[in-house]
């Protein structure tokens, strides 16, 4: 799918693509490593949501923290300034 994705970008006139953590987790760490490459070298804009950045080779993380805009995390580095995972106490009896 992401190459699909890619070559539809590359092909027509299409501005953007989006990936989703998700399809990227099914792919082995050595072709995200080669899709990094890709995507490094697009003229156009592609987005993704990248998670576990720490588990690939310094090249792709380079290229991650080269050309990340927004990067979000715990402790207040959350989108709106809360995390939706976490359970507030009921004050229901």
């Amino acid at each position: 799918m992401v190459i699909f994705d890619l070559a539809v970008l590359n092909l027509t006139a299409l501005p953007a693509i989006a990936h989703d953590s998700l399809i990227l987790k099914n792919i082995s760490d050595g072709s995200i490593d080669g899709i990094m490459k890709i995507y490094a070298n697009s003229k156009k804009q592609i987005f993704i949501a990248f998670d576990k950045q720490d588990a690939y080779t310094p090249e792709t993380r380079k290229i991650v923290f080269d050309n990340e805009i927004l990067k979000l995390s715990n402790d207040h580095c959350e989108l709106y300034g809360q995390s939706w995972n976490v359970e507030e106490p009921s004050d229901e009896d």
